[in-house]
């Protein structure tokens, strides 16, 4: 086995804007990686839901974009991981296992049905009423975006 050979792509780092929002500040700036083997698994399991195998190419090749400025992110409690939203074509929702490791890594990505869009809206409003995060995020996405 060849020990040089990296067995992950590197597609971005958690923003630190989006940490401190999700009151993850411990991971702020971390690498978000990609395993080549998630690839086998992404086809496996969302194949019908991207239609081709050139769909989830497509989206592979977007991950950095969609990292790097998503359209909204949540993090899931259950999952103890961030979901990054993009609509490229469709919406597509990236998922980052969060933990304490010296990297982040993405466990899968897959088109967002109106179900799971509706769901996240009304946990976040919830959470914004509730106290647990403070303005909305796609304020510090903007601020992020345009510094």
């Amino acid at each position: 086995m060849d020990k040089n050979k990296q067995f992950y792509e590197y597609v971005g780092k958690l923003n630190s804007d989006i940490a401190n929002y999700w009151n993850l500040s411990e991971h702020s700036n971390k690498p978000i990686v990609i395993f080549y083997d998630r690839k086998k698994h992404i086809i496996d399991k969302h194949l019908k839901d991207f239609g081709s195998i050139e769909r989830i190419e497509n989206v592979w090749s977007k991950l950095g974009l969609i990292i790097k400025n998503p359209d909204d992110v949540f993090y899931n409690e259950t999952t103890k991981g961030l979901e990054y939203y993009k609509k490229i074509d469709d919406m597509i929702v990236v998922a980052v296992r969060i933990n304490f490791g010296s990297v982040l890594k993405i466990r899968s990505f897959y088109p967002a049905n109106k179900n799971k869009l509706n769901n996240r809206s009304i946990k976040k409003e919830q959470m914004i009423l509730e106290g647990q995060i403070g303005k909305y995020l796609d304020t510090v996405l903007d601020e992020t975006i345009n510094c």
